[in-house]
């Protein structure tokens, strides 16, 4: 198994971050080659960022970053950048994910430049709300990219270092880079495989979802006109 890098980012993390920490710690630890882990603070207010720096002083493969403003995505861009192995893993502060998806995607890197972890294919225990929503959005991105990928939020997703530096100007601040790093592998005919996961997403979530979904789509029919005007 090749070294990996898991990026978590983190946005008022305070009562999770510590404890979820040592469990990504304790779990990479089983599989018995190099890794760091990479979580980046983006606008957090409450105590993460304190607790971020003394766990960094604490575990010498744990780093932690802390950025001013808000977006999943640039935190995630800041991570890629100090990243120092050619498998990344992205990975949600909560671990809704099982973390069985690290090493199953670890070893699929080899051969895909895109491991998307899916969520409906698997066993999910959220609300209905979201259920609803993901499988609505996976629908618009069938109708409107012919993509048939049916999960693109970026939790618990994984991607070749080479492919992300290619492709970093499809990362946007928020949370469309993984619809976009999809569809431009799909253009690129990149390789790219899709895995059934575990996931327990029943915590009140950080931000408002309704936002959320709104930026999503924001992304989405951005993307569309791109590929209209020919500009991927």
């Amino acid at each position: 198994m090749k070294p990996f890098t898991i990026i978590v980012p983190v946005y008022n993390e305070e009562e999770v971050i510590a404890g979820n920490v040592q469990k990504l710690i304790d779990y990479s630890n089983t599989l018995s080659t190099p890794y760091e882990i990479i979580a980046v603070s983006n606008g957090s207010t409450d105590a993460s960022v304190k607790i971020g720096q003394e766990l960094q002083q604490k575990h010498p493969q744990f780093k932690f970053i802390a950025l001013p403003e808000k977006g999943v995505g640039r935190a995630f861009k800041h991570g890629i950048l100090e990243a120092r192995y050619d498998h990344i893993i992205f990975m949600d502060a909560d671990l809704s994910a099982d973390l069985s998806f690290i090493e199953k995607a670890n070893n699929l890197l080899d051969k895909y430049a895109l491991v998307l972890g899916a969520k409906i294919k698997g066993l999910q225990n959220r609300g209905l709300f979201r259920k609803f929503g993901s499988f609505v959005f996976y629908m618009s991105v069938l109708a409107l990219m012919g993509l048939k990928y049916v999960d693109y939020a970026p939790g618990a997703k994984a991607y070749q270092k080479d492919f992300l530096k290619r492709y970093f100007n499809y990362i946007d601040d928020c949370t469309s880079f993984v619809l976009n790093l999809t569809f431009i592998a799909h253009v690129k005919k990149k390789p790219v495989a899709e895995i059934p996961i575990a996931c327990d997403d029943r915590r009140k979530s950080r931000f408002n979802l309704w936002i959320e979904a709104g930026s999503k789509y924001r992304g989405l029919f951005s993307l569309k006109f791109r590929q209209l005007i020919g500009s991927l």
